[in-house]
């Protein structure tokens, strides 16, 4: 579906490897370079959340942008501000200390969530955009702040580019193209969708024939693209006749999360590994806890995945060990509610 809802707010929209550096004695007398500092090298996970100013339901709601540092197990407090956006996406990019996020701007007849970035360093803040509607994704990689959007005057939710130096934005796909989830590869450059049709969406509602009480909704095809950080390039990897709700990304391989059907936690998804070079992919069964949908994805090392899920009827942010099979909780508020979140892999 277009628009989602997750309690408690009512929403209208829902949006590398690690490089192990390596001193290296050599008989050459020749300066080797200094390594990266440590902390450029180093995972983190970056998300929003928001909860009520007051203890009173009817107050006013201020959003909080994290950074979960698993190195050192620290959750710290980077940038507040004010829920006003249909729904509240932030981003931290701690190389560059800035964070990206978004606010509704207009009246209450004419609006649309603009992105904003702020400048911690200088105490600055800039709005970004200016005609967009709303906003799904963001991730910030180099000069460049990648997003998942609705514009406008369309229907399309398309990716788009936004240039930091330029302030010039791109975007990506047509006015037929819905993007359900996004990731993408610092290192190599590209980004990975999940996108439909929205003529085959809306001809799926209109047609649900069948047993009255049923869902006769027929799933529309989800095609899995990559292109690069231009956004010249249209490759596709794969189609599914499935709810292809959530992508990760690991060396060489694309990770589909996929359903038959829309909102059906309890039935297992259908995990697709996409294997870049052999350009071939395999299908499980996710057999571990649901991750939620959103931003998922695997350390740098890949032997751990951050999401959202639901650990002893408490939903927040996930450490899950690949090897070990265990989730491990970060932060499960018991107020408020995560909004976003993405792994930043070191780079």
């Amino acid at each position: 579906m277009l628009f989602h809802v997750k309690p408690p707010f009512k929403l209208h929209f829902k949006i590398v490897t690690v490089l192990l550096i390596m001193a290296l004695t050599a008989c050459s007398s020749e300066k080797k370079p200094d390594p990266k500092p440590p902390e450029a090298q180093k995972d983190y996970v970056t998300l929003t959340y928001s909860e009520y100013a007051t203890t009173e339901n009817e107050g006013d709601i201020q959003t909080q942008i994290m950074s979960y540092d698993p190195a050192t197990k620290k959750l710290e407090d980077v940038f507040a501000f004010d829920y006003t956006a249909q729904y509240p996406l932030g981003f931290y990019d701690r190389k560059s200390q800035k964070v990206y996020y978004t606010q509704k701007v207009g009246t209450d007849t004419a609006y649309g969530d603009q992105i904003f970035v702020r400048d911690l360093a200088k105490q600055e803040t800039t709005q970004l955009t200016d005609h967009l509607f709303a906003v799904n994704y963001m991730i910030a990689s180099g000069n460049q702040l990648f997003f998942v959007a609705n514009v406008k005057g369309e229907q399309a939710i398309r990716l788009g580019a936004l240039d930091l130096q330029t302030k010039k934005m791109k975007l990506w796909g047509d006015a037929d193209m819905l993007v359900e989830a996004m990731t993408l590869d610092a290192e190599t450059q590209k980004v990975y969708v999940s996108a439909y049709s929205l003529k085959q969406r809306n001809y799926s509602l209109t047609h649900q024939d069948g047993p009255a009480g049923q869902n006769n909704f027929k799933m529309p095809e989800y095609t899995v693209y990559e292109t690069d950080f231009a956004l010249e390039e249209k490759k596709k990897l794969f189609s599914k006749k499935q709810w292809l709700r959530m992508l990760m990304n690991k060396e060489g391989h694309i990770i589909a999360f996929g359903d038959q059907e829309y909102n059906k936690g309890q039935i297992p998804s259908t995990v697709i590994d996409y294997d870049l070079d052999s350009e071939k992919y395999a299908e499980s069964k996710w057999k571990s806890k649901r991750l939620q949908r959103g931003e998922a994805n695997y350390s740098g090392d890949a032997r751990k995945i951050y999401a959202l899920a639901i650990l002893n009827n408490e939903r927040g942010l996930v450490e899950y060990d690949t090897e070990a099979d265990r989730f491990t909780p970060i932060f499960m508020p018991k107020e408020g509610f995560i909004n976003n979140m993405q792994v930043v892999k070191g780079q």
